[in-house]
């Protein structure tokens, strides 16, 4: 008997380290974006998880990382297509869940524009250069990223689809084949959109029957674009696997994007061992919710930068000022007031809103797909 519980003992030390090889770190989703926290000596700050980018550090933490500095530049395109040249510096001082992260290449930058955008304080993006040599699963259901030191199962059913990683970033691009055209995509962790592609591929695939956005259309690390966007259904196709209906949007200049509007409907392992990405279905279908506008802090006014372009919406125009939603005055704001006005938009399904003209309107938020014929 003392036997079989020394090889027992002997058996469960062997196995022990097969239940520890994974870390769990929670995420928050706020505006198709997946935020988590890093701890910089023992201090802990908020981080976009975005695999369509190198690592950025916010220029608010110069000299608070040990950082080395590298005599590489970086030349860096962001999702915009705006180019930048950025000093590169190394750390051993990130830290996120279990994980101690050594050796992370970086660049510093002004991201304040970021907090402002999700009401809440971003010191960085957590690059695809740091998801080099494990597997990182992302699941939209526990809002959860569980990290991994080698490839798990998934259902047979899952879709795998190969990538290769860019130079130096690391960043994954895949192929995907929409209405016969082979198109080569970024996969974004970091874009809140769903299948994003240039005017010109998307000219090329584009149909009669389609939505119009105007106005504001995406920042980002040194570019804003303003102008339209269309957005439509479309058949997707990766890696031989028919993925069935997807939204898919265009962009005037930006590299082709994969974005968490199509990934939050899987179980997504982004496996950096393999170069391999898993996605596995959770049957949740396409949505797109929206109150058809979008508003934002301006010379502390509110007002409609973004507009879907419907005839039931024609009564507001882009540059309108709003004064009041739900009979609450929002006529002079600044950034704490439309954190608050931004939680009550994400928490509504019916708003109230009066213009600087004393015109109101009711407005439902819907999935605009529905305007789709």
């Amino acid at each position: 008997m003392r036997n079989h519980k020394k090889h027992l003992f002997l058996l469960l030390l062997l196995l022990f380290p097969f239940f520890f090889n994974a870390a769990t770190i929670p995420f928050e989703f706020i505006d198709g974006k997946i935020i988590v926290k890093l701890n910089i000596k023992n201090n802990p700050h908020n981080f976009i998880f975005d695999s369509g980018a190198f690592t950025i550090i916010s220029s608010e933490l110069k000299n608070q990382l040990n950082e080395k500095k590298s005599t590489t530049v970086f030349e860096g395109i962001d999702a915009n297509n705006a180019k930048s040249k950025m000093e590169v510096f190394s750390t051993d001082n990130l830290q996120v869940a279990d994980l101690n992260l050594k050796g992370v290449n970086f660049s510093f930058a002004d991201i304040s524009w970021m907090s402002g955008r999700a009401c809440k304080k971003i010191s960085g993006i957590f690059g695809a250069n740091m998801m080099k040599g494990k597997v990182w699963r992302i699941d939209f259901k526990s809002n959860t990223i569980t990290v991994f030191d080698k490839p798990q199962n998934l259902p047979d059913n899952a879709a795998t689809i190969p990538f290769s990683e860019e130079n130096f970033t690391s960043v994954p691009r895949i192929n995907a084949k929409i209405r016969n055209q082979n198109i080569e995509f970024i996969f974004d962790t970091g874009s809140g959109m769903g299948f994003t592609v240039n005017q010109k591929s998307y000219d090329q695939i584009k149909d009669k029957d389609f939505l119009t956005f105007e106005g504001l259309l995406s920042q980002s690390l040194n570019s804003i674009v303003k102008g339209q966007r269309q957005v439509d259904l479309m058949d997707i196709e990766l890696n031989n696997t028919k993925l069935g209906s997807q939204i898919v949007d265009s962009s005037s200049d930006s590299p082709n994007l994969i974005g968490t509007r199509f990934i939050e409907n899987y179980l997504v392992d982004l496996d950096f061992i393999n170069n391999k990405i898993i996605l596995a279905n959770t049957g949740k279908a396409p949505e797109y919710q929206s109150f058809g506008v979008a508003f934002a802090p301006v010379d502390n006014s509110l007002v409609i930068v973004n507009k879907l372009e419907i005839p039931q919406l024609s009564g507001l125009q882009l540059t309108d000022k709003i004064i009041k939603i739900n009979n609450k005055d929002v006529s002079k704001i600044n950034g704490e007031t439309f954190c608050e006005i931004k939680a009550m938009l994400d928490n509504s399904q019916t708003i109230t809103i009066e213009n600087n003209a004393h015109k109101t309107f009711t407005l439902e938020k819907k999935n605009v797909l529905q305007y789709l014929k």
